[in-house]
């Protein structure tokens, strides 16, 4: 009885022990996000973090989460890419870092860091689907082809097609990036013929210079060697979509 009674003291002592400092600070933490106190929550789940970093994900999760809703963005990007040491699978690391790309990508309006965080997470794991179909969704969007009266940026027109061939090698099955590559593909032959254009209007004006004549003819064979590449690509990429969706739909 009397070991009893000591056992039941010395639990009721434990009990009574003050909380950790990385306790209080975190605990102050989510009363502060309750309240919508973001600043003051990811200053709170900091401290915790800095007096104890070994805590779980989650906890690091909550800290990035406040600094993203208090506009610290980069931060917020910083943490989680911190965090990357407390999760051990391939697939909590990659789900992570195209959180990241989507938080500057849909909170920050951020397409350069938003491209650079879906590059990392392509690099870790280069079958990332999710991750390549946005990085040309990115240059797809940069290069002007999601906007009709967009003026088109062949650069990254070029990065766009390059990038979904790799979205295509990864799911050949799949519809959208064959969608998404004619779209492309149309924008694209539409700038270069009106570039084929203007450089016959130029030639016309150089015609008593017979070399500069002959280089700007050259121009223009060139452009049409590429639209003629192009819609090689335009009739094999829909050629290929018809394939799939019929495919798809003998399979329902």
């Amino acid at each position: 009885m009397k070991k009893l009674c000591f056992a039941l003291a010395l639990a009721s002592l434990c009990a009574c022990k003050d909380p950790e400092p990385f306790d209080v600070a975190r605990v102050k933490g989510s009363e502060l996000l309750a309240k919508s106190d973001f600043a003051g929550a990811a200053t709170e789940y900091e401290k915790s973090l800095q007096l104890k970093p070994d805590q779980d994900a989650k906890v690091w999760d909550r800290a990035a989460f406040a600094n993203m809703k208090a506009g610290n963005y980069d931060r917020a990007a910083e943490l989680l890419e911190k965090s990357l040491e407390r999760r051990p699978e391939l697939a909590a690391k990659s789900d992570t870092l195209r959180n990241i790309a989507g938080m500057y990508l849909q909170q920050a309006k951020d397409s350069a860091n938003a491209e650079k965080y879906f590059q990392k997470a392509a690099a870790l794991d280069p079958k990332d689907e999710q991750a390549l179909s946005w990085l040309a969704e990115i240059s797809s969007q940069r290069g002007g082809a999601r906007q009709q009266t967009a003026e088109p940026q062949p650069e990254h027109l070029k990065v766009a097609l390059e990038r979904y061939d790799a979205v295509i090698a990864l799911n050949p099955a799949k519809a959208d990036a064959y969608v998404n590559k004619r779209i492309v593909l149309v924008k694209y032959i539409e700038f270069l013929k009106k570039q084929k254009v203007s450089i016959l209007a130029d030639a016309e004006s150089q015609k008593a210079d017979k070399e500069a004549f002959a280089d700007i003819q050259q121009q223009a064979t060139d452009t049409q060697t590429r639209i003629d590449e192009l819609m090689g690509q335009l009739e094999t990429t829909t050629k290929k979509l018809g394939e799939v969706n019929k495919a798809a739909k003998a399979a329902k």
